[in-house]
């Protein structure tokens, strides 16, 4: 039914129509979008899902740099299947295969913003207990994963954006 790639350039136009489809045009009002203008996602970690009958993109995942308390992290979003097939796996296989990759390129924590009933299953949990927030938030909805050991010993604080970009590796620190 689908395979996942690598993001391609030309798919632009394609994501933000099915993002507008998923969550609204008025989507970039959101807080998590302030971490996310002016700064490129991931290249590595922007992956689609294609339809293997026509290649038409069917769903979609993005990562940025940020910061929390002077420590990189990644935080996890927008992630959107077509809404016509939502319950097919889609978001499900993005999110595997792109936590997986951030592992192997040795990241060490990512955070997104999203429904803990949704996202426990991927090993998420609320950041707030762990001193983590992101100014203007709500709390409750500010998740968190460790990719790595020990990934959140001795980092607490705001979540602030990264506007610097390391070469092909995310510093483990």
């Amino acid at each position: 039914m689908f395979h996942l790639t690598t993001e391609r350039p030309e798919d632009g136009p394609a994501i933000e129509t099915l993002l507008d489809r998923a969550f609204g045009t008025d989507r970039h009002a959101k807080i998590s979008y302030r971490y996310r203008s002016d700064v490129p996602p991931v290249r590595q970690l922007s992956r689609v899902a294609r339809a293997d009958a026509d290649g038409r993109i069917l769903g979609t995942i993005r990562y940025w740099r940020v910061a929390i308390g002077g420590h990189d992290a990644l935080l996890l979003g927008p992630v959107a299947a077509e809404p016509a097939l939502k319950g097919r796996g889609i978001g499900v296989a993005l999110i595997r295969d792109t936590l997986d990759a951030a592992a192997w390129m040795n990241a060490a924590r990512v955070v997104l913003v999203g429904d803990i009933g949704y996202y426990k299953r991927f090993g998420f949990a609320p950041a707030a207990p762990m001193g983590i927030h992101m100014p203007g938030e709500n709390p409750d909805r500010l998740l968190a994963v460790a990719l790595a050991r020990n990934a959140f010993a001795g980092v607490s604080g705001a979540v602030e954006r990264r506007r610097l970009l390391r070469a092909n590796r995310l510093k483990a620190a």
